[in-house]
């Protein structure tokens, strides 16, 4: 049977215009070349909103990194060894996140699925993330946005959320959210009762604002950075 593939979440906090100036512009170079590593599947580095974290402005003092790997001990090294990687982080201020594995999930990133999940998913009592990952079209990007802020609102407020943060690839139309809970309780209490994300569903079914779209949650068997009393394993 193969290792069960790795997840690992970082959000890379910076200080001063010099150091935020330094990992936008690594940004920029990691655009055209892409990270490359033993065991890595699939990557995205990725900028952060402002505000709240789902503003149309970006947070220029945090970044956000996902990998999957094919096992733990490639991740481990990466974050020990890459020198890419090694280079980005010494202009950081601090790093936050969590390791996880794969649990759920449908639909496509960039039209790939590198995930894999078990046919038959097992409960999970411990801390969940999800990833919920969008292209907007063109056509729908104004009503889109326009929409945002009551949602994001709701999410903030959550009984039982440790952290969320828009992300996105793109301004303006390639966009997703991470979001960790202390359980599934509490994420399925948003996502299917909440009375902020409920109309926001409703309208994406109704305007039809995405071309593509994903939507992953994962076990959390780590947290780095984050105050939480929670007991994982």
């Amino acid at each position: 049977m193969s290792a069960q593939q790795f997840i690992a979440v970082r959000f890379v906090h910076f200080n001063g215009l010099a150091a935020r100036f330094k990992a936008f512009a690594l940004m920029g170079e990691l655009r055209s070349e892409p990270w490359k590593a033993t065991g890595l599947i699939f990557s995205k580095h990725l900028g952060t909103g402002g505000g709240n974290g789902f503003s149309i402005w970006p947070d220029w003092k945090t970044y956000a990194f996902l990998g999957l790997w094919e096992k733990e001990e490639d991740a481990q090294k990466f974050f020990q060894q890459d020198a890419r990687w090694l280079r980005f982080i010494e202009l950081s201020d601090s790093i936050q996140g969590w390791d996880a594995l794969p649990w759920k999930g449908h639909g496509t990133w960039n039209h790939q699925q590198p995930f894999e999940f078990a046919e038959n998913a097992v409960p999970w009592e411990g801390p969940v993330a999800v990833i919920t990952r969008a292209s907007i079209k063109r056509s729908q990007a104004l009503k889109f946005w326009m929409n945002v802020p009551s949602s994001s609102r709701g999410i903030q407020k959550q009984a039982g959320l440790i952290f969320a943060k828009g992300v996105g690839e793109l301004p303006i139309l390639e966009q997703a959210t991470f979001s960790l809970w202390e359980n599934t309780a509490a994420l399925d209490v948003f996502a299917y009762r909440s009375r902020a994300h409920a109309p926001m569903i409703k309208k994406t079914r109704q305007f039809q604002w995405y071309s593509e779209e994903m939507f992953v949650r994962m076990k959390v068997i780590q947290i780095h950075g984050f105050k939480s009393s929670l007991s994982i394993g």
